[in-house]
Order: structure tokens, then C-alpha cells, then sequence
């Protein structure tokens, strides 16, 4: 027993001094290490490098670079090069000591001597992908880029594997400039992967011009039709049309594989919604049409019925000289899909929801908009969405009725019930919307303050224009009257009374001349004659924002909408087409760049 016992306690001292040991040297690591790195920090190189030198000999993989880095500095190449051919003689031969030897060469502009060790890595290339790729970065980063092309190329030999590091073959042509290999090697990564994303990502560094765009057009339409097995090449000219908001483009894809796939309709759906966003209206219909055209056993069938019904209402009332007959037919089409279904149906309150903006903001009876929504918002068995997107439009149609207080109750109610979902976001942007027709200025900016922190993109930028409208223009030396004249003539407008609107905003001109609210005030008369359907006088209150402020904040907007007026209500495509190039020329950072350039393309008859 008792032998027993001197043998564990001698190993119990035994391994107390090698844990004691093991501390102290790394105690005195640390310090050296310490001491090293402040000599550095202080430019005493020499006195570093001692320090270095003992940390290397304890530990050389830890600390070589360090070492052989301060050798460098230090212009002793020699001691330098002996580190790196001892460590790759006795490591493995590790590519890695090889390059960092090559770079030293570099530096010393011994050319010819680095080749012959970037030669040897390529020829000592080991077929193992972790070794390649680290080899390739390392290359990348000496500035050796045709060089690590090669050990990816390489690498894919050794491996027998034509797919390998195709994303970062992919990068690497891209710092090469060689777009045309960038595109093949991610179109050959694409039917290799099940992350398009990727792919997506870094073919969207070629969209900035309009050549390597229409390269990658190019690469793709052509493995469309030599692979036509590979479903994925398709997909990407989805994506990219629709990055460019090409949505005949994208339709005409997306159809074919709904058809090769056997789909639903869906991907249809989602480009003709994307498309009535972006008011190109004739792909939209063409896309709710194709779904509709499925037959009742798809189950988009009914929904694209009523978002082709509503399709038709934008394009109608956003074309030039619209008639009340035509409002009265569409009008027809609602009460025709509504009878198909009963009263609490989700498709017919939704219809109904539509018909009634149709009445109050076209047809102009607010009267029987507002009899069709009340019987839905004191209906407890509807969808508490469309429930609440009754109240909000409710809202808007009571104010236009000066009516108010129903809409300040509509809108709060909302806020209550879909607090913290974009719906309750965008009630509290109308309460503030409200409170800014009313003059209530201070009030409605705590609001839109809310609002901008904490809410969807889209509602968000509502909030923000406003909130930059109402800073920019109030404490102004025009006074704050003039923005409650402002304010008054927008809910005018809002409310259809053109003619009142008008005169509110012809006094804020002659009696506040040279206000910061001129140009917002002819953007509104642009507006209002545009409601009118008097298209030459909206275009000339665009051109006096477009000569007089082409430094503020809405000339790019004037530029856009003179473009829009004169392709889609005058039907002048040279003035048109003079205008959208005058946005990608002179406003390059303009919100309407990329639908400039699209609709410039289309006028000069780019296929």
C-alpha cells in the first residue's frame, strides 16, 4: 500500500513541474512575444528581429512569417530565403514556403529566380482542394493572377473534376477583366448548384455596363439553346431581365418553363405583380392573362382574374383621354366577379375593395365607394387583413368627403389592430398624412419620425419624402403660412376640387414670390392638369422645374414624368427619347435611371 502510494504522489509532483514548466515558458512566450512586437512598433527592427528569431526556433510555424517579414525589412534576403527553403525541406513541402520565397525574389527583383518557384508549385501542385485553393488565394494576393487561373485550371485535372472552383475561378477572371470567363464559369457553376443566389450575386457585378450585360444576354440565350435540358440558364435570364425590368423578356422565359415544368403559374404571378409595380402594364396583363388562360384547376385562376381586372383599371386611367364608358365597362367586369362569389367571400371583398377605389378616385361617386366598403368594415367575419385595408382606404374616401374625423378613427384603428405589420405602419403614415392637410406640422414630423424608424422600404420613403418636404419648407422666411397653403391645395387635389386646388396655389405664387415652394408648386399644377387630361399644359409646368431648378431635388422627377408624357399622351418619341437621355447623362444617380435607360433603349429600337 504504501508503495503504492510514494508512486502516485511522485507522479502527482511529476506532472505539477511539467504544468508549472509548461506555464512559465509560455509566460516567457508571451513576454518575448511582448517585447518583439514593441521593438517593431518603435522601428527598432534589429533588436525585434533577435526576438522574433528565438519565438521562430521555439515555434517555427507560429512565427515564421513574422520572421522572415522583419528579415525583409531589414534587407537581409539571404537570412530570409534560408528560413523558407529549410521550413519547405522540413514541413512537407508546404506550396505556401515556396511562394513566400518567390515574393522575397520580387522584392528583390530576381525575377527569373521566382518563376522557377512558381514553376515548381505548379509542377508540386497537390491534388487536394484545400492545398489549391490556399495556393491560388496566396497567388492572388502576390499579384500572380494568370498564375493562379492556372493552378485552378490544374486542380480541376487532378481532382477529375470539370466543376471545381468554378465561383472562384469566377472572382479571380473578374479582377482579370476577363468577363467573357467570368460568365462561363459561373453559367458552368449553375447546373452544378442549388444556390443560384451566388451565382446571382456575382453575375450582378457585370450589370453596371451596358456591354457586359449584354454579354451575359448573349451567353445565356446561346446555353439555352445548346443545353435545353438545363432549365437553370432560363431561370438566370429570368433574373436578369427583371433586374433591368424587362418583363416581356422575362415572361417570355418564364412561360416557356411553366410549360417544360409542368408549373402553376406562380413564377407568372410574381413577374406580372413585379410589372404592374413598375406600370409596364401591357406585360402585366399578358402575364395575369397567361395564368387565367390555365383554366379553373390552376390555383392562381381566380386571383389573376381580379389582378387582371385591376391591371386593366391602371393601364386605363394612367392612358391619355380615358372616357367615363370605358370606367362604366370595367366597372361591369368587377360586379361580374363578385357575383360569383358570396358576400364574406375572400375574392369578393377583395373585388369589392377594388371596385370601390374604381368609384371614389375615377368615376368620382364617394358616395357609393363609401357604401360599398362601410358593410366590410363592420363585417367581424372578414379577413382581418382586408379588413383593415377597407378601413385605411375608407379613410381616404371620408376625407375627401371633408369628413375628417371618421378618417383620423379609420386610421387609428388600424394602428391599434396591425400594430408592429406594415399595414398599422401605413395607417400611421395617413393619420400623419392627415395631420400634415390640416397644418399640423410639429405633429405629424413626430410621426413620420416613427414611421422612418421602423417600417417597410416603401412606406418608409413615403415618410421620408414627406418629412424632407415639411423640414425643408417650414421656418422658411416665407413663413409657415405658405406650406399651409401648400398643404391645402394637396388635399384640394386629393379631394378632385382642381379648380380650388389651382387658385390655392396660383396665391402662394403671387404673393410668396420666389418661395422654396415654387417648384413643388409646379410640380403639383403638372399634377393637376395631368388630371385633367391636359397633357401639353402638365409638360409645360415640368419644363419651367426642369430650367429653372435642374439642381433641385425634384428635376430628375420632371425629367422622367416629360419623358412619360410625351411617349405615352403626346406620343412624341424624339422628345421623349431626349429627355430619357438627359437623366442618364446628366442624372446618373436618379431613382428613374435604370427605367430611363430601359425606355430610351426601346424608343431607339435596341432589340
Amino acid at each position: 500500500m504504501l508503495v503504492y502510494f510514494n508512486s502516485i504522489l511522485k507522479k502527482i509532483v511529476l506532472l505539477t513541474f511539467l504544468s508549472v514548466s509548461f506555464i512559465v515558458q509560455a509566460q516567457d512566450n508571451n513576454y518575448t512575444l511582448f517585447l518583439a512586437r514593441q521593438f517593431l512598433e518603435n522601428g527598432e527592427y534589429a533588436k525585434a528581429a533577435e526576438y522574433f528569431k528565438d519565438l521562430y526556433q521555439e515555434n517555427p510555424k507560429t512565427y515564421y512569417k513574422d520572421y522572415v517579414d522583419i528579415l525583409v525589412q531589414l534587407k537581409e534576403y539571404k537570412n530570409a530565403e534560408d528560413v523558407l527553403k529549410s521550413l519547405y525541406k522540413n514541413e512537407d513541402k508546404n506550396p505556401m514556403y515556396l511562394l513566400d520565397l518567390a515574393d522575397i525574389y520580387l522584392k528583390q527583383n530576381a525575377v527569373d529566380d521566382a518563376e522557377k518557384q512558381f514553376k515548381k508549385v505548379l509542377k508540386e501542385l497537390p491534388a487536394n482542394p484545400y492545398d489549391i485553393n490556399n495556393t491560388a488565394k496566396k497567388l492572388i494576393q502576390l499579384n500572380q493572377l494568370d498564375l493562379a487561373e492556372k493552378v485552378y485550371l490544374k486542380g480541376k485535372e487532378l481532382l477529375k473534376n470539370k466543376q471545381a472552383f468554378n465561383l472562384e475561378l469566377a472572382s479571380l477572371l473578374f479582377l482579370k477583366k476577363d468577363y467573357a470567363g467570368m460568365i462561363n464559369a459561373y453559367l458552368d457553376e449553375a447546373t452544378n448548384s442549388n444556390n443560384l443566389t451566388a451565382i446571382e450575386t456575382g453575375l450582378q457585378q457585370l450589370l453596371q455596363e451596358e456591354e457586359q450585360k449584354d454579354m451575359l444576354e448573349k451567353a445565356l440565350l446561346q446555353r439555352t439553346q445548346k443545353q435545353k435540358n438545363e432549365y437553370v440558364y432560363q431561370e438566370l435570364l429570368v433574373w436578369l431581365y427583371m433586374q433591368f425590368n424587362d418583363f416581356e423578356g422575362a415572361l417570355l422565359q418564364a412561360k416557356s418553363l411553366d410549360i417544360l415544368r409542368n408549373e402553376d403559374g406562380v413564377n407568372i404571378m410574381r413577374i406580372a405583380r413585379t410589372a404592374t409595380a413598375m406600370k409596364d402594364y401591357d406585360a402585366a396583363i399578358k402575364g395575369f392573362q397567361y395564368v387565367v388562360n390555365k383554366g379553373t384547376k390552376c390555383s392562381w385562376y381566380v386571383t389573376a382574374n381580379l389582378e387582371l381586372i385591376n391591371v386593366k383599371r391602371d393601364k386605363l386611367v394612367n392612358s391619355p383621354n380615358y372616357t367615363t364608358a370605358q370606367l362604366l365597362s370595367l366597372k361591369e367586369n368587377y360586379l361580374s366577379f363578385i357575383a360569383n362569389y358570396n358576400e364574406d367571400d375572400y375574392n369578393a371583398i377583395n373585388a369589392k375593395i377594388e371596385l370601390a377605389q374604381l368609384e371614389a378616385l375615377y368615376i368620382h361617386e364617394i358616395d357609393t365607394a363609401i357604401a360599398i366598403l362601410l358593410p366590410i368594415t363592420e363585417n367581424s367575419r372578414a379577413p382581418k387583413e382586408l379588413l383593415a385595408k377597407a378601413k385605411l382606404q375608407l379613410g381616404d374616401y371620408y376625407i375627401i368627403a371633408d369628413q375628417p374625423w371618421e378618417s383620423l378613427l379609420l386610421y387609428t384603428q388600424v394602428e391599434k389592430e396591425q400594430k408592429g405589420n406594415p399595414l398599422g405602419e401605413e395607417a400611421k403614415f395617413r393619420n400623419a398624412r392627415l395631420a400634415y392637410y390640416q397644418g399640423k406640422f410639429a405633429w405629424a414630423q413626430t410621426q413620420l419620425k416613427i414611421i422612418k424608424a421602423n417600417t417597410t422600404e416603401f412606406i418608409s420613403n413615403d415618410a421620408i419624402d414627406l418629412s424632407v418636404f415639411i423640414l425643408d419648407n417650414l421656418n422658411t422666411d416665407d413663413t409657415d403660412f405658405a406650406l399651409i397653403l401648400f398643404a391645402k391645395a394637396d388635399l384640394l387635389r386629393f379631394q378632385n376640387k382642381l379648380d380650388a386646388a389651382e387658385d390655392t396655389l396660383d396665391f402662394i405664387l403671387h404673393n410668396y414670390i420666389g418661395t422654396a415652394l415654387t417648384d413643388d408648386v409646379f410640380f403639383q399644377k403638372y399634377l393637376i392638369e395631368k388630371d385633367r387630361q391636359h397633357y401639353e399644359k402638365a409638360a409645360d409646368y415640368l419644363e419651367q422645374i426642369v430650367d429653372n431648378f435642374p439642381n433641385d431635388i425634384l428635376a430628375d422627377n420632371a425629367l422622367f414624368y416629360l419623358g412619360d408624357i410625351y411617349q405615352n399622351y403626346l406620343k412624341d418619341d424624339e422628345k421623349a427619347k431626349a429627355y430619357y437621355e438627359k437623366i442618364i447623362l446628366e442624372y446618373k444617380d436618379s431613382t428613374f435611371a435604370i427605367e430611363a435607360r430601359k425606355r430610351y433603349r426601346k424608343l431607339r429600337g435596341d432589340t
